[in-house]
C-alpha cells in the first residue's frame, strides 16, 4: 500500500496525527505513506464488513434488489455506471 491512484486529503485531530508521527518516525517512514496504508487498512476492513452484511441482510431476505445493487457499485437498476 502506498500513495497512488485517487488524492484524498483530510484532517486528523491533533492527538491522531501526533500518534501517527510518532509510529511514522518509528517504522522510519514518510508520515503521509503511513497515513496511507492505515487509511487503506480501514477502508478494506470496514467495506468487508459491510459487504459481509448486505450478504447476511440479502440471504434473510431483508435487502431490497436496488439497495444490494447500490453496496456493490451499480445503480437501483443494477447497471455500474
Amino acid at each position: 500500500m502506498s500513495l497512488r491512484g485517487r488524492d484524498f486529503r483530510c484532517e486528523l485531530d491533533a492527538e491522531l496525527h501526533e500518534a501517527l508521527r510518532v509510529m511514522a518516525d518509528h517504522q522510519k517512514k514518510p508520515i503521509q505513506a503511513l497515513g496511507a496504508e492505515l487509511l487503506e487498512k480501514a477502508i478494506a476492513g470496514e467495506f468487508h464488513a459491510f459487504r459481509v452484511m448486505l450478504d447476511h441482510l440479502r440471504r434473510s431476505g431483508i435487502l431490497r434488489q436496488d439497495a444490494e445493487n447500490r453496496g456493490r457499485g451499480g445503480n437501483a437498476e443494477g447497471r455500474k455506471d
